[in-house]
């Protein structure tokens, strides 16, 4: 005999913080605080529509699709950059152990009103890469009635970054772009790499030096775009591999190309980074200074500087490890 089986439902009275903020009109964001009946299921947007429709209509945000698609309701909730129409409150109020949540507006772009951010910035960084496929003459069919197709080898080189949706969290956790407003951001160099990666593409050239020209070396590789991302697009791996193709393209001369072709060097050679002698290998002669100021600052300290590698266990295998994966590259492997 079946049981009916009942839905574990709860429902919480929770405190729900937003920033406000209009230019021109207040001179600096405060923030409303608004009483909400949480229950299970409820999302941010529908929280919000909530307050507006109740409470407060003048609280502005965006929402359109309601399904994940269309990115224009990421907010930051507990100061994570996130979609407002799939994130059920519940849970964050379960997981911080507390009955109030602080909503805010994306990082690092323009706020034009409330919880609403304006992505025009990022969209022009964007255009400068020539996010669109120019052809590639040697994949175009004979007749239009045939397809410009590709192997799924060639496809699973860049499939994942198809989904990115353009909402805009990646570019609100960059550090790198809270550090360098000129700095293009994960959104746009991941849509770069989509674009060289892709077999029926003939502009990758101009395209990565568009890449270069905008910080495509500034990235810290912290992983914050890959924690946030609603799609799991993971633009931190594609602006490692665009860098690759740059290298690869005959873009050599930057600071960022010099250290990945030290890095590895120094590891074919040593098994390690020579980070005594890398400000040289990256900045030339100008790199002694940084040199001489870590010399200077170790002998202040009593401490007798050296520019000699050490020797560390493990060398070996380091060196094998290396050698492997020079191997999978001349096949063609591509590794995450």
């Amino acid at each position: 005999m079946s049981e009916n089986i009942t839905p574990d439902r709860k429902s919480i009275l929770a405190n729900i913080r937003v920033q406000r903020f209009t230019p021109g009109q207040h001179k600096s964001p405060y923030y409303d605080n608004f009483k909400v009946n949480v229950e299970t299921g409820m999302t941010v947007l529908e929280a919000l529509r909530l307050i507006k429709n109740t409470q407060d209509s003048s609280l502005t945000f965006r929402a359109f699709c309601r399904s994940k698609i269309c990115g224009s309701c990421a907010v930051r909730v507990n100061n994570k950059p996130l979609l407002a129409c799939s994130t059920q409150l519940m849970p964050i109020l379960e997981d911080f152990k507390q009955e109030s949540v602080t909503i805010q507006p994306m990082r690092n772009m323009p706020v034009l009103r409330d919880l609403v951010v304006d992505i025009d910035p990022v969209i022009d960084k964007l255009a400068k890469m020539h996010p669109y496929l120019m052809e590639n003459r040697d994949r175009i069919p004979e007749s239009l009635e045939q397809e410009s197709l590709m192997s799924k080898q060639e496809l699973s080189k860049f499939d994942y970054i198809t989904d990115c949706i353009l909402c805009g969290s990646c570019y609100s956790a960059c550090s790198a772009a809270s550090a360098d407003p000129k700095y293009a951001g994960p959104l746009t160099l991941g849509k770069a790499y989509r674009f060289s990666a892709d077999v029926r593409d003939d502009f990758k050239g101009e395209r990565m030096q568009a890449a270069v020209d905008q910080g495509l070396w500034s990235c810290a590789q912290c992983r914050k775009c890959i924690n946030v991302c609603p799609k799991d697009t993971r633009p931190a791996i594609s602006i490692q591999r665009l860098r690759k193709m740059s290298i690869d393209d005959g873009i050599h001369d930057t600071p960022g190309s010099r250290r990945a072709k030290a890095y590895a060097g120094d590891v074919a050679k040593y098994g390690q980074v020579n980070k005594p002698m890398l400000p040289v290998l990256v900045n030339g002669p100008k790199g002694w200074a940084a040199v001489e100021a870590a010399d200077n600052y170790l002998k202040k300290h009593g401490i007798e500087p050296t520019h000699q590698v050490c020797t560390l266990d493990g060398q070996s295998s380091t060196q094998k490890i290396y050698d492997k994966v020079k191997e999978l590259e001349s096949k063609g492997v591509n590794k995450t």
